[in-house]
């Protein structure tokens, strides 16, 4: 037998509905990370951890705030749950608890949650201010703990990233990248490695989707940062929308690793005020270099996506689609949108910092902000009509 302390910050014990006569409970614990016990059992598990998939670095990723509203890990995701002999609350303080577990029981589900919780905290990288749901079931009879972990863990329902992949969606993509030197950092379904996925792609190509979002209109795309799915359900109803843009394709990923790399430099040399690397906007490489796959570079900072998005969506101003082929072009040339990029980039860089105060430095809101995303792209289209009377 072996036994925990939990400090909790809240704890609720609910008896089972149907199996109360036999001492079954439910004990519910919110618990702040740092205090999550090391050395949990994982023998009830039905699943491995690998830590190393897509979803894994999502649920890491929210653990460490990014890319993400800060501190709200424990809402998005479903906990640990433990299956234990025996749940009992210290006589001498309120908040801790002792958790008793037999041979065969511990953690059922949350498997991933907990190592990458452990790991952080085992690499003293202690995320933010953060919880995790904590459910312990105790009156279980252990014959039962193989249903209950299996139940609990559950394939889940294939993911609309997996099934577009199975129906020959991306075909047109993995075609074009087919001679690149990044197409295997390109995640196809879900767990899958790469640094990059499908809807990542598709978010790429909708920032320069004039169809439906047109230069003169008044939509922006901000789903392409904030609801993904949104643009693969779009991708998956009008495909040839998407494929018309194939002309541009890898020339729009390069736009992406240019901007999102060379702001720091940029703004160093020309903004005149606090430096690239104190800025909300700025994400440093905790160990190494961030690698920018579609160009090949490498730097100690990138922009995080919260800013990056809204300034790649204003350069769908350099948009255009043949009127009989409706394959997309740039309007002057690929070179010329790079060199506005070089020509604007402060512009862009001081409008989307000052928005950053307004908002309280949360670059996750900016990337929601329709406002600012209408704002860089009829500051960049102002910028291009005075350029050309100059």
């Amino acid at each position: 037998m072996q036994y925990f302390i939990l400090d909790v910050r809240f704890a609720r014990t609910i008896p089972d509905p149907i199996f109360e006569h036999r001492g079954l409970k439910r004990h519910l614990f919110v618990v702040p990370i740092e205090n999550i016990p090391r050395g949990l059992p994982t023998d009830a598990n039905a699943r491995s951890q690998n830590t190393r998939t897509r979803v894994a670095q999502k649920i890491r990723d929210s653990l460490f705030d990014l890319e993400c509203e800060p501190s709200t890990f424990h809402l998005k995701n479903n906990g640990i749950t433990i299956i234990a002999e025996k749940v009992q609350k210290s006589k001498k303080e309120d908040d801790l608890f002792r958790v008793e577990i037999l041979e065969g029981q511990g953690i059922i589900d949350g498997g991933h949650t907990y190592k990458i919780i452990t790991e952080s905290l085992d690499a003293q990288e202690p995320p933010p201010t953060q919880f995790v749901n904590v459910e312990v079931l105790t009156g279980v009879d252990n014959t039962w703990i193989p249903d209950i972990s299996g139940g609990r863990n559950t394939t889940v329902q294939v993911a609309p990233m997996s099934l577009g992949n199975l129906k020959g969606e991306f075909d047109w993509m993995k075609h074009e990248l087919a001679t690149e030197p990044y197409i295997d950092q390109i995640a196809w379904s879900e767990n899958d490695p790469g640094q990059f996925d499908a809807r990542d792609l598709i978010a790429l190509l909708s920032l320069f989707n004039i169809c439906h979002y047109p230069n003169d209109g008044d939509t922006h795309p901000t789903s392409a940062y904030a609801r993904k799915a949104q643009e693969l359900a779009r991708f998956e109803d009008e495909p040839e929308l998407y494929e018309n843009m194939r002309p541009i394709f890898k020339e729009i990923l390069q736009l992406h690793d240019t901007i999102r790399c060379d702001y720091y430099s940029i703004w160093n040399d020309q903004s005149g005020g606090t430096k690239a690397g104190g800025l909300s906007i700025s994400e440093k490489k905790k160990n190494g270099r961030w690698d920018f796959i579609f160009t090949g570079e490498s730097a100690e900072f990138r922009m995080v996506n919260g800013a990056l998005y809204p300034i790649l969506g204003a350069f769908r101003w350099f948009v255009r689609t043949h009127p009989d082929t409706k394959l997309a072009y740039w309007r002057d040339g690929f070179a010329e949108v790079l060199n506005a990029w070089r020509k604007y980039s402060v512009d862009l860089l001081r409008a989307t910092n000052e928005m950053n105060k307004e908002l309280g430095y949360k670059p996750n809101a900016i990337g929601k902000s329709t406002a600012h995303w209408r704002g860089l792209h009829q500051l960049l289209a102002v910028r291009d009509f005075q350029g050309k009377d100059s």
